[in-house]
């Protein structure tokens, strides 16, 4: 917002002019010399002691004080997390402190311990000391990150429903399958209450009364004969066409008579053969 000054001194420091011509108290005048940083404000982005800045060196600069931190009267999360841990005592330095931890997380999104303790030593504080700060800068990173996870994922959800809705689209599916199911009329066909076997027990359905078929199928009789014209369902109705005729040497299942075998002879042995006749080693053995 232009807040045009008119009647300021041009040795005036801006300290001044914020507190004395504008009214805007939150930056404080504790030292005058640049020390205590009490009086911080932000000029274009830049965080500067503003005790000891001239205020015509920032003619048509941005500058940004506390009053600046909350959006429509609601503090700022900086802000808030300084008041819950515990970070305000007097208030005197608290304005100084707030814009130098917001201009601490606006250059680093997650600073260490260290980098926040060497972005503090300009800021004295003689009532809470520092380890309120410390903890209020630990939940401001926390809730941040946090908060950037959840857009993140809420962005990807987004994209991901834009990206199903325009394959959708391309593809041509149908409402009941993009929806998990199917339509209705899928299988186009005869309902089940119009089948001919709609409301007989199932054994009725599939293999007759007997439980073994209608009397008309391979197991129709249960004596294993079938009869050569049978067919499996039955009557041919008017629209199915001629019956099939079965193959004649399909018709019985019985197996062809065999002729009954004679018992085979069994075989007699060879007849014994004579043993020759050799002479002795010792001669004849007749007498001279």
């Amino acid at each position: 917002m232009d807040r045009p000054v008119t009647d300021a001194w041009i040795g005036e420091s801006l300290l001044y002019v914020l507190r004395e011509r504008l009214g805007l108290a939150g930056a404080k005048d504790g030292c005058s010399q640049g020390e205590c940083g009490a009086c911080s404000v932000q000029v274009d982005g830049r965080l500067v002691a503003s005790c000891l800045v001239p205020a015509a060196t920032t003619a048509g600069s941005e500058v940004r004080t506390v009053e600046g931190l909350a959006a429509e009267g609601t503090p700022s999360d900086v802000q808030r997390a300084l008041v819950a841990n515990g970070a305000v005592q007097c208030g005197f330095c608290v304005p100084g402190l707030a814009m130098t931890v917001h201009d601490l997380l606006e250059g680093n999104h997650a600073p260490s311990e260290l980098e926040t303790r060497q972005a503090l030593c300009g800021n004295l504080c003689r009532c809470s000391g520092y380890r309120g700060v410390l903890n209020a800068v630990r939940e401001v990173v926390t809730s941040r990150a946090e908060s950037a996870d959840a857009a993140a994922q809420s962005a990807a959800d987004a994209e991901a429903a834009a990206a199903d809705a325009e394959a959708r689209a391309a593809g041509g599916t149908a409402p009941e399958q993009a929806a998990g199911g199917y339509p209705q009329d899928a299988y186009p066909g005869p309902s089940y209450e119009a089948q001919p076997h709609a409301g007989q027990p199932y054994d009725e359905q599939a293999h007759g009364p007997g439980g073994h078929g209608n009397g008309h199928g391979d197991y129709g009789n249960g004596t294993g004969h079938v009869p050569a014209q049978a067919s499996h369902d039955g009557p041919a109705s008017p629209s199915a066409g001629p019956a099939r005729q079965r193959h004649p040497a399909r018709a019985s299942r019985e197996p062809p008579a065999r002729h009954p075998r004679s018992p085979l002879p069994r075989p007699r042995p060879p007849p014994a053969r004579p043993r020759p006749h050799l002479p002795s080693p010792c001669g004849s053995g007749k007498a001279a």
